[in-house]
């Protein structure tokens, strides 16, 4: 009898011990979250972890779960992920899945790095970003556990974006833009248009976002945006399991991955071509017309009159004088930086001049708007010195800054009876300039477009005749809508 209420009694004391475990301490939560962990619950373990602040090794097994959650785990494009640790910079975006990897960079620059202090760019083996992304960086971001998932490529395990890839992953400039103090962007692998030239990302206040392929001196520090591929789960919900494989045909090299074929590049005997008829039905996101390899090219024509997204195709095209658009375009792509391009005609259906559409480009003369445009965007014709035929359609309504920097033999322009905004400095540097003002034209936004830049050397005051009706809006604003030293006359 005694045994059996002993028994009772340490059964009872049991029960009592055991409802008096507190769930909540740490050391039960670490427990719990390590079972998760171990069950393969990987991502109720993080939170788990996450929520220890730190008790005992609870950071680092959050990573390492992490890392596990993400190598089996459901990924797709668009997804902010976490992932390493740089001074703080731990959130990814989801670039694209491909089978069982997924191509990622980060959500903000990282840090501020030159890019290369001799000069010798991206594909060299003494390039100094690759070499500082691929050590010091690697190291001091990732785990032994993320280094696990990393996919090596091409040798390298973290590269920077290209301009195909910029262009490829990002729907416009807003979605591309990161914010960094130093206004200088963030930089690109691609080669600029000089030796000492890489391209980057804009993030400063004319053409936030934008892809600038002429680039900046690669001795110069801009932010790092690093970009990697990481093994994922090959059941994987987002993941496109597509072949890919790379073709040639005729003069053009193909890549096809599942229904969709994409223009790559150019066969040895595409590039001796003197004119390239691009096909139909393909897509296109990289610079095929490679100004620096094809020397020959002088004109380009499409296949099919459908609209197309041609992105930068022919983009720095050192040889390129002529060229014909789709009739049914809808999106201009980038004709920059192409210095023999001489005249365009832009299809009726283009609504935009994006930014730095025909920056640089030397020889520009005549340029032939169809349709009812309504937007020219910063810097579009900067650098255009030999412009001289351009008639505005009165649909246009905005005007960016700096559109037509430095286009001295533009000499006259009717601006659009429908503009209502333009940006700083339109035509900065250009050395006279006659601007004919519709009498309908009612400006709402115009802070200093008829002024030019200040900068420490002596630039003399733009050299401005404005033709206004009498007694029109232009007329009755003239003092604070144009320069002091603009010089008035009536038509």
């Amino acid at each position: 009898m005694k045994k059996a209420i002993a028994a009772v009694l340490a059964f009872t004391m049991c029960i009592s011990l055991c409802s008096c475990v507190d769930k909540n301490s740490p050391d039960y939560r670490y427990d719990r979250a390590v079972k998760l962990m171990n069950s393969g619950k990987y991502a109720e373990a993080v939170t788990e972890f996450d929520s220890l602040n730190g008790y005992k090794d609870s950071a680092d097994l959050s990573r390492k779960a992490n890392a596990k959650s993400l190598n089996t785990g459901k990924v797709k494009a668009g997804d902010i992920i976490r992932f390493g640790d740089y001074k703080g910079h731990t959130n990814w975006r989801v670039l694209t899945v491909n089978g069982s990897e997924a191509y990622i960079t980060t959500v903000d620059s990282v840090d501020s790095y030159p890019f290369d202090a001799s000069w010798c760019g991206w594909d060299a083996k003494d390039c100094d970003i690759k070499i500082w992304l691929n050590d010091k960086y690697m190291n001091a971001a990732f785990t032994d556990y993320e280094k696990e998932i990393i996919v090596e490529k091409e040798g390298l395990k973290v590269f920077l974006l290209s301009i195909e890839e910029a262009y490829r992953y990002f729907k416009d400039n807003e979605d591309r833009v990161i914010p960094i103090n130093d206004e200088l962007g963030y930089w690109l692998r691609s080669k600029g248009i000089y030796a000492d030239h890489a391209a980057f990302i804009i993030s400063g206040p004319v053409g936030k976002g934008g892809i600038f392929e002429y680039g900046g001196q690669v001795f110069w520090n801009r932010g790092v945006r690093p970009a990697l591929w990481i093994k994922t789960d090959s059941m994987n919900s987002g993941a496109t399991d597509a072949t890919e494989t790379i073709t040639e045909s005729g003069y053009f090299r193909f890549r096809k991955t599942g229904s969709e074929t994409e223009l790559i590049g150019l066969t040895k005997e595409g590039f001796r071509q003197e004119e390239l008829v691009i096909p139909a039905g393909v897509k296109i996101f990289g610079n095929v017309v490679d100004g620096l390899t094809n020397q020959c090219l002088k004109s380009v024509v499409f296949e099919s009159d459908d609209d197309v997204d041609y992105g930068y195709l022919m983009a720095g095209s050192q040889t390129l004088e002529r060229v014909k658009l789709p009739a049914k375009l809808t999106k201009l792509g980038m004709h920059s930086n192409a210095p023999k391009l001489r005249e365009i005609v832009i299809p009726e259906g283009v609504r935009k001049i994006p930014f730095s559409c025909f920056c640089n480009d030397r020889n520009l003369e005549k340029v032939e708007i169809k349709g009812n445009l309504t937007e020219i965007d910063e810097l579009a014709f900067d650098g255009c010195i030999s412009l001289k035929n351009l008639k505005l359609p009165d649909s246009v309504t905005s005007i960016g800054a700096v559109a037509f920097q430095n286009c001295r033999s533009l000499g006259e322009i009717t601006l659009p009876k429908g503009l209502k905004n333009m940006g700083e400095y339109v035509f900065a540097y250009c050395d006279k300039i006659t601007v004919t003002v519709p009498e309908e034209m009612q400006l709402e936004k115009w802070d200093r477009a008829f002024s030019q830049p200040e900068s420490e050397d002596v630039v003399p005051e733009l050299k401005l005749t404005v033709r206004v009706k009498k007694g029109s809006w232009a007329d009755l604003h003239f003092e604070e809508v144009f320069t002091a030293s603009a010089v008035k006359e009536y038509f």
